[in-house]
């Protein structure tokens, strides 16, 4: 029987990415790091891209803490949230398909502004947290400058710069 033939690297470097996403989305966050580039549909199914250009990055990884960044944007629009250079990502992953379809995603389309939504585990892995905390990635010129957690609706509102 004939021995299979290596696969030549410059195919395996090419076929890296596509076959395994996380290598590609593996970020750092650490201060003076870019903001990463991220893709994702929104509850709209809109593409959105997080960049350079993104000034704030609210990222929510489980159900507590979305009703906690929900809280905190109520009073935000599409418009004021792109024109502070604010997007938000949730990850919903853990989210059993029968529910996000028939529940979630009926709710998350009232809402007046767009959620990125991490619907693989993958998508959004990249990003730190900690238990019952909403992540805050802040950057300036596409470099961060810090990340905070934060636990409570009050407080997030205070550091995206936004009235009581």
């Amino acid at each position: 029987m004939p021995m299979p033939m290596p696969m030549p690297m410059p195919l395996l470097l090419i076929l890296i990415p596509i076959l395994f996403p996380a290598f590609v989305s593996a970020a750092s966050f650490d201060t003076g790091a870019p903001m990463p580039v991220l893709t994702l549909k929104d509850q709209h199914h809109t593409t959105q891209t997080v960049d350079a250009n993104t000034r704030v990055l609210i990222f929510s990884a489980e159900r507590d803490v979305s009703a906690l960044v929900e809280t905190a944007l109520a009073d935000q629009t599409a418009d004021s949230l792109s024109a502070a250079g604010i997007q938000y990502v949730s990850d919903i992953s853990a989210m059993p398909g029968m529910v996000t379809s028939i529940i979630a995603l009926p709710k998350m389309r009232k809402r007046p502004y767009p959620m990125m939504l991490g619907r693989e585990e993958e998508e959004t892995a990249m990003f730190p947290r900690e238990p019952g905390k909403a992540t805050l990635i802040v950057s300036e010129a596409g470099s961060i400058t810090s990340v905070q957690f934060i636990g409570d609706a009050a407080s997030l509102r205070a550091a995206l710069g936004m009235a009581p």
